[in-house]
């Protein structure tokens, strides 16, 4: 299993046990594949499409997140905070109602324009380690993705970075 696999299948593991939780129901993985990533059955034979995808508050955050970029090392934070201290710099600060919605809006924008069939649903995984409290700009969100033909009849979901928490964004149709 390669790491992009290995993160999906986590992904799903997460949001499959708290669907299940919250909706009553009893779907397990009983597929990994692609387009979509994940297929599910429950205890009636109901199948479950799950198309996983990450979201980060910032360009490079997961590839830092996976040790592939040095942008939120702290030797490059270091710098930053001196060279803000010299004027030569204006840090920005992540912020859930500013960039880390947006990077969510303009992930779900992308997985909009993919089709992938019936029964499937987009789950989206947080790869921020705040954990952000989604419900408040839940609403902002929905208003921007909105205007946009949504082929996840399953709904639009987002799981938390540390899996504990389920955002419902789009209901199920």
């Amino acid at each position: 299993m390669n790491e992009k696999e290995a993160i999906e299948k986590a992904t799903a593991e997460g949001f499959i046990r708290l669907y299940n939780e919250a909706m009553s129901e009893s779907y397990r993985i009983t597929e990994h594949k692609d387009a979509p990533d994940i297929r599910c059955r429950n205890d009636l034979n109901h199948v479950l499409n799950l198309e996983i995808t990450t979201t980060e508050n910032q360009p490079m955050d997961i590839a830092s997140l996976l040790g592939r970029s040095n942008h939120r090392s702290v030797e490059v934070l270091q710098t930053q905070i001196e060279e803000e201290r010299a004027g030569l710099l204006s840090r920005h600060i992540d912020s859930l109602s500013g960039n880390v919605s947006f990077m969510l809006v303009l992930r779900i924008i992308d997985k909009l324009k993919k089709d992938m069939g019936k029964n499937v649903a987009l789950v989206v995984r947080d790869s921020c380690p705040l954990d952000w409290d989604w419900e408040f700009v839940l609403e902002d969100i929905r208003a921007a993705i909105g205007q946009y033909k949504n082929p996840y009849d399953k709904g639009i979901w987002l799981v938390s970075y540390s899996k504990d928490k389920l955002f419902r964004i789009v209901e199920p149709a």
